[in-house]
This record gives C-alpha cells, structure tokens and sequence, in this order.
C-alpha cells in the first residue's frame, strides 16, 4: 500500500505547531472544527459540523469536544463565521464516550434541543459506569500488575481522576452497526469497530470517500485499546476485526478525531497493526527469557516512544493496560488458547 500522507497541509502544520488548525471545509457543507485540549496531547479534537443548505438552518455534529467554556466560545464562534448559531444544532452524533468527544453534547442539547446519538453499547456502557477504565478495579489490578507501591498511588489517582468523564452525556438515540444516519444533505453509515471502547464507531459518508474514524484509526497516535466498557477476552484480537471491517474503505480519506485527516485509510489500518503485532513479538521474546516478568517489569522493557522512563504518567496506566494485552495474547498463544 502507498505511504500515510496528510490530506490537510493546514492541519498538518498546525498539528507540528501546537496550534488549533483553522476551521476548514473537508467536503462541501461539511467543516472540521477543532477544540482545545490544553495540557494533553494531542491538544485539541474535532468536531465535524454539517452546514444544511436549501433553506435549512439545521446544523448537524460528529463529536462535541471538551467541555470547557473556551470550547463553547469555540465552536459558537466557528458556526458564526458558517452563518449558524449553537441553537441550529439539531444532532450530536458521537463517536465514543470519551470526554474529549462527549464533553459539549449535553450543552447542546439543552440549548439547542438537538438530540444525541451513540451506539447502543456505548450508552449501555454509561449506564454501567464502565468509563475510561474500562470496568476495572485499577486498584486491584495495578497490585496485580506488580506496580511498586512508591508510584502506585500517584497512578491510582490519574486512572480514578478519569472514572466519571463521559458518565454524564444523555443519550437520546441509541445507533447499531449498519444504522445510515441523517447529516442533512449528507447520509453517513454507522460501522461498529470496539477496540478503543466497547462501542465505539467509525461513519462512513455515502458517495464521498471518507470515513469519520473518531479515535479508531489516528494519523500518528496508536490508539489505546479496552478503554472504556466491557472488556473483551481478547481485546486486541476484536480490535484487529474492527480494522478488518474498514476493509471496504482502504482507499478512502480518513477524518480522524484527532490531529489532521490523511490517506489511506487502509494504509494506516495496516501500519497499527502492524505496531501491535510487533509490540506481541517483543512481549513474546521478554517473556521467553524471563518467564515471571510482571506486567510492569514487561512494560518497562518494551519500546515505547521516548522510553520508557520519560512516558508521561498520565499514559502509564494505558500503557500497562496494553501492555497486559499483549502478555496475554502471548500467553494464551503458548498454550494452544488461540
């Protein structure tokens, strides 16, 4: 497959810049619009608004950012320069429960009567409480992963700190896979791709070649898998079928939630994969030397962007996560399990 290239200089540049990429038309009627995300990386996420022409006002949403004052005036302010007012909004169509992508819904939906809509598991998955942890107990399982107790409590508090982001978002319309959904002028087609959460969605746009991926496929970032919801047996095996399920869409664009949109889709499926099923063969020849490496002694030996040491500890707990994963896998493979 040909090389991941961005298909945005303007985003691309602001992304290298740490900048907030200027609103900008990706397909006719249809506008990225990017929302701060101050002291996180990446440091902002898009919402896709949907202009209707023809005399309606409507304006319709993928993704509603985080819920800060800044973001409101944001988004206001961008739909002003589109000749719209937050009060257009008629649906907020969200990609998965994450609080960088439900955080603005509920706004909006007070203010504007728009309604909200998420696949079925993912509000199911509100309703039980099972958010950015995924329904662990991350006390238990960071002893259980054998994190010394000098940094397990500063862990603790990072995992728990992030328990109710998301519990909050009413959910008026509950989506399933094959659902075509009503942008206005445009239709987009629910794909359900869990992985990065038990209900997460890609939306494919009918007749235009792009797929809004949320945060299943990134243009830099490897996505984090099992971070919210019920938890797979095999968690990176159902990740690997949610990328094998945007097979139809290789050549397309890919609109991501996060940092610029980019070509193909395919391609970029193909080099996650490709980074886990490397990271599983590195977990593999640790665990072949070393037979009783704890989850945390493994992390610390696998190859991780900046080492190890300089991982911010905000991602440390995803990282043991992953890392729990492909011990797993390993493990489950060497006894004939899969």
């Amino acid at each position: 497959m040909d090389p991941v290239r961005p298909t945005s200089d303007s985003q691309w540049a602001a992304l290298r810049a740490g900048e907030l990429p200027a609103v900008e038309e990706v397909r006719p009627g249809v506008y990225a619009i990017a929302l701060n995300m101050p002291g996180m990386q990446p440091p902002y996420a898009f919402s896709y608004a949907f202009i209707a022409g023809g005399g309606s006002r409507a304006v319709h949403l993928i993704d509603a950012g985080l819920d800060t004052d800044e973001n409101w005036e944001l988004l206001a302010s961008a739909l002003a320069g589109l000749g719209r007012r937050v009060e257009d909004i008629a649906t907020v169509t969200i990609t998965h429960l994450h609080f960088d992508h439900t955080g603005l819904a509920n706004r909006i939906r007070e203010a504007a009567g728009a309604r909200v809509r998420m696949h079925v598991d993912e509000a199911a998955a509100i309703r039980a409480g099972l958010q950015f942890s995924a329904g662990l107990d991350v006390g238990d399982q960071l002893a259980e992963w054998g994190v010394p107790e000098g940094v397990r409590a500063e862990l603790y508090e990072v995992a728990t700190s992030r328990a109710d982001f998301g519990s909050a978002v009413i959910v008026d319309d509950e989506l399933a896979d094959g659902d075509l959904i009503d942008l206005g002028e445009h239709r987009a087609r629910v794909i359900h791709t869990p992985g990065h959460t038990t209900g997460h969605v890609c939306l494919a746009l009918d007749g235009e070649a792009a797929v809004f991926t949320g945060d299943h496929v990134l243009p830099v970032i490897n996505p984090g898998i099992a971070l919210g919801g019920r938890r797979a047996a095999d968690p990176l095996g159902e990740y690997y079928a949610s990328l094998d399920r945007l097979a139809p869409h290789a050549t397309d664009e890919a609109l991501p939630g996060h940092g610029f949109r980019f070509a193909s889709l395919g391609s970029r499926c193909a080099e996650i994969r490709a980074h886990h099923e490397a990271r599983t063969e590195q977990a593999a020849a640790l665990l072949a030397a070393t037979p009783d490496l704890t989850v945390w002694e493994l992390a610390s030996g696998l190859t991780w962007t900046g080492g190890w040491g300089a991982l911010p500890i905000v991602s440390r707990v995803s990282a043991l996560a992953q890392t729990d994963m492909h011990r797993a896998r390993v493990l489950a493979t060497a006894h004939g399990l899969r």
